[in-house]
């Protein structure tokens, strides 16, 4: 009996473990909107860490969390972090490249982890195709990232999408125009220069 069910649970640790390794190694999640905003309205707001606060998915669900820019508060090398007392974590999120009007990449942190981000500003008739995305690379042996993987269309996939329909929301306050800078976020005086890491 005992030999049959360490027989059982081997079988079940190794279709796993095989499992896990035909899994892939690289999850991309998108979602995107149509806004119907000039492409440099949208792209200052979305590369202007100042203004994150009014359309992020995260601040609405939780408002307690605070939010703090290192250094500049828009353009390659702008830093927001942000800090949970309720538990639910801490971040950082900066600026590491963009094409004005048209794509900007980032890389947020999450503990102990790093992803990458980006957005990006197409042309779709006379309004813009607005695409937020993540892109995450597990380790070869890290097959507990390829399973969480699986899940990362459905945890983050509904968030982006909010996100971007509270952009598109936020941009129609002031239309064609960019909306005035939010004055309740903490700002630290650190060196203005480009980073490549915070």
């Amino acid at each position: 009996m005992i030999r049959r069910l360490f027989a059982v649970l081997l079988a079940i640790v190794l279709v796993i473990l095989v499992v896990g390794f035909m899994l892939p190694r690289q999850v991309t999640v998108e979602r995107s909107v149509t806004i119907d905003q000039p492409a440099e309205v949208i792209f200052e707001v979305l590369s202007d860490f100042r203004h994150f606060s009014q359309w992020s998915p995260w601040h609405e669900a939780d408002p307690d969390a605070g939010y703090r820019i290192e250094g500049r508060p828009s353009g390659v090398g702008a830093t927001l972090v942000w800090s949970d007392e309720a538990g639910s974590g801490a971040g950082r999120l900066w600026i590491v490249g963009m094409h004005p009007n048209e794509r900007i990449d980032m890389e947020m942190e999450l503990g102990d982890s790093e992803v990458d981000s980006y957005f990006l500003v197409e042309p779709d008739g006379l309004a813009q195709r607005v695409t937020w995305g993540m892109q995450v690379e597990f380790g070869v042996f890290d097959l507990t990232g390829r399973y969480i993987g699986l899940m990362l269309p459905s945890l983050v996939g509904r968030s982006y999408r909010d996100g971007l329909e509270q952009l598109a929301e936020y941009l129609d306050r002031t239309p064609g125009q960019v909306p005035p800078v939010p004055e309740d976020l903490e700002i630290d005086a650190l060196p203005d220069r480009d980073r490549e890491h915070p």
